[in-house]
């Protein structure tokens, strides 16, 4: 080989060489494209570098469990109804300042995610909704413009929300952004939550997490977590681009699927189907121990009895905290008969007259006993016509005081507190199948040889929070088909941090013995929401007009709500009559969006609005004024126009309009000091 051939090819092998080690030569000279735009020479940096922690959402690095919910936190079951189970690991939920590694091990059970659960995220800085669906626009949300999307994946439509920046924030570089649902979504449904095109409050576009931003250019990332998720959220991110949105202009997107009414009643079904087995068609039996004629002394109740009722128990103990006992595969055991409180009061109208009048199930108040609920249960019985009996609802009764306050420290005991209210509801339906059966003609109530209890149709009230548990009640009980909901709601979660009651446990809640960090509350919160829905009347009250399956009977109520209500807030009542899909009587004080209006009279079930003129109440999560922020919660009580409603509704199932144009009260007005 001669020289000149030698350097030729020497010259080849170095040129391919570093063409192949990714080497460039620089010569210098700029490379231009057909219209002599300078092109930068390509440059392979490598997966993008994304910090990935085991059991953790990992598209955001702001907190191990923002996105939420999202089907990070889902794992592939083909046993299941969705396919999927929720899969928290050991590390998934915050620790508190006293416990670590904290579990909650009736989350993993279920087949998805609450379709009550709130949906948050955060960003590195605070967005500006200007323009963006609030509370007075949600209309808004729905437009093909709008910066953020709820995206049905399973028929493709829109569902409203409304946004809200996060008002108990302390931190502006990781300040949560909720999406507020309008009541529950669908169950057994894949959902795409998505932020768009939004700028902060300086002006500034708000950058994506860089895990989004790689799904975004289309490139691989460090972390399996992502990679093993990237389809589905490419996927999402195409249905945007096909809903014209611009793929560079998407700030957040994630997927999650929602949990089975199979899944989340089953606790339900099975208790409650072994218990009316036990029950009978008459009860068990009950005892009386005491009987007080004349009580309170105002000559409004004839008599009072206390005494307990029978009822299958499956609970490990009656003392809290306690869970539900499960067998191997979860299902609840029963575990014993046990005896549970019960009192009754009796009008003194009824003895005057000696005549019988229905019988009511009443449902007492926050952290209330159905014992205490006789103390002001007089002017109602004496109006109405009609005796009351009342059980603690377990869960929210005093005695579980110490159970929520564990709870705030330790999540875990958020399901001892969860399963006592299913206990709850079965007691509730076992005492109302005795007094309707084996005790309707206990002696108690008999006055001049006629017994004045009327137990063969029998209905509930409540007030308060047995407002808003009175339609999963009547839902449970097949004996009971009426409920008269004063200043109720639903969607516990979404709501509970609007209410003057939350104040009784936020500050042990944020204590550094418990969480001190604020997007640790906010999300810990969420989570409880899959607990909450096996008893919470938003998993019901879909179910209101048809019933379902064997579980639920289909059931009416009338809901009398209070407007700036500063314990239940107006937007839980919003939710429970967009869920239950009723109507608003068209007088009501307030008409909110996506129910419709109706004139009275309503046979069946309906929510009506009364304004007593009180202060407004903060539109954001902000905590609430105390003061005399309970008197639109109260008040409302003892109105004559409002009371007249509720006895037509409770004697007749007939919602009758009451209201002089506009449903308004004036409390001085009807009870002058």
């Amino acid at each position: 080989m001669n020289k000149t051939a030698y350097s030729k090819i020497l010259a080849l092998l170095m040129a391919t060489g570093m063409l192949l080690s990714g080497c460039i030569f620089d010569t210098g000279e700029e490379i231009t494209d057909e219209l002599g735009d300078t092109l930068e020479p390509d440059v392979d940096v490598g997966p993008v570098e994304v910090v990935t922690t085991d059991g953790c959402e990992n598209m955001n690095p702001l907190h191990c469990m923002l996105p939420f919910p999202s089907n990070a936190f889902l794992t592939a079951d083909n046993s299941t109804t969705t396919g999927y189970k929720v899969n928290y690991a050991s590390n998934t939920l915050p620790d508190s300042g006293t416990t670590s590694n904290v579990e909650i091990s009736g989350l993993n059970r279920f087949d998805g995610f609450s379709p009550s659960t709130q949906l948050m995220t955060a960003f590195t800085t605070v967005p500006n909704l200007t323009g963006i669906a609030n509370q007075h626009s949600i209309a808004s949300s729905l437009s093909t413009e709008h910066a953020t999307v709820l995206l049905n994946l399973k028929s493709g439509e829109r569902v409203a929300h409304w946004i809200e920046v996060d008002d108990r924030a302390t931190n502006p570089s990781a300040t949560i952004v909720f999406m507020r649902t309008l009541g529950a979504l669908d169950y057994d449904t894949t959902y795409g939550v998505a932020f768009i095109g939004l700028s902060d409050l300086s002006g500034d576009p708000i950058s994506p997490s860089d895990a989004m931003q790689a799904i975004i250019d289309g490139e691989e990332t460090t972390s399996t977590d992502i990679e093993t998720r990237r389809g589905e959220i490419e996927s999402f991110v195409g249905e945007l681009e096909l809903l014209d949105y611009k793929r560079n202009d998407v700030k957040a997107a994630w997927v999650f699927h929602t949990a089975s009414s199979q899944s989340i009643l089953s606790d339900i079904s099975t208790m409650r189907s072994d218990a009316l087995t036990r029950l009978g068609e008459d009860g068990i039996g009950c005892t009386v121990t005491s009987s007080e004629d004349n009580y309170g002394d105002d000559d409004k109740l004839y008599r009072r009895i206390r005494g307990t009722f029978t009822a299958p128990q499956y609970l490990e103990s009656q003392n809290p905290p306690a869970l539900i006992v499960r067998g191997s595969d979860g299902t609840p055991q029963y575990v014993e008969d046990s005896e549970i409180p019960f009192t009754m009061v009796i009008p003194q109208i009824l003895a005057d007259l000696n005549e019988s009048g229905p019988l009511v199930v009443f449902g007492h108040g926050f952290l209330g006993t159905g014992e205490g609920s006789s103390d002001y249960l007089g002017g109602w019985a004496e109006e109405y016509k009609v005796s009351f009996v009342a059980t603690d609802l377990y869960g929210w009764s005093s005695s579980d005081f110490d159970t929520l306050g564990y709870g705030m420290i330790d999540p875990s005991y958020f399901q001892h507190q969860a399963e006592r209210i299913e206990q709850a509801l079965i007691n509730k339906m076992a005492m109302i199948r005795t007094f309707k059966g084996v005790c309707s003609d206990i002696d108690e109530m008999y006055s001049d040889g006629t017994n004045l209890v009327n137990s063969t149709d029998v209905h509930y009230m409540g007030y308060s929070l047995g407002g808003i548990y009175g339609a999963s009640v009547v839902a449970v009980s097949p004996d009971i088909d009426r409920a008269a909901l004063w200043v109720g709601g639903s969607g516990f979660s979404t709501f509970v941090e609007r209410s003057t009651n939350f104040a009784t446990f936020a500050d042990l809640f944020s204590h550094s013995a418990a969480y001190p960090d604020r997007n640790d509350r906010a999300l810990l919160l969420g989570v409880m929401q899959q607990m909450w829905d096996c008893s919470d009347p938003e998993t019901f009250l879909s179910f209101a007009n048809d019933g379902y399956d064997s579980i639920v009977e289909p059931f009416s109520f009338l809901s009398i709500i209070s407007v700036n209500d500063a314990q239940v807030p107006g937007i839980s009542s919003d939710r429970a009559a967009r869920t239950a899909g009723i109507p608003v009587l068209d007088s009501s004080a307030r008409l909110p969006y996506g129910v419709t209006q109706q004139a009275g009279p309503i046979s069946g079930s309906a929510i009506v609005y009364w304004d007593g003129g009180y202060d407004a109440m903060p539109e954001s999560n902000a905590p609430p004024p105390v003061g005399d922020a309970g008197k639109a919660h109260n008040e409302i009580g003892v109105i004559e126009d409002v009371n007249e409603m509720v006895k037509e509704f409770l004697h007749t199932g007939i919602i009758i309009d009451t209201c002089d144009v506009t449903c308004t009260f004036d409390y001085s007005a009807e009870n002058p000091e």
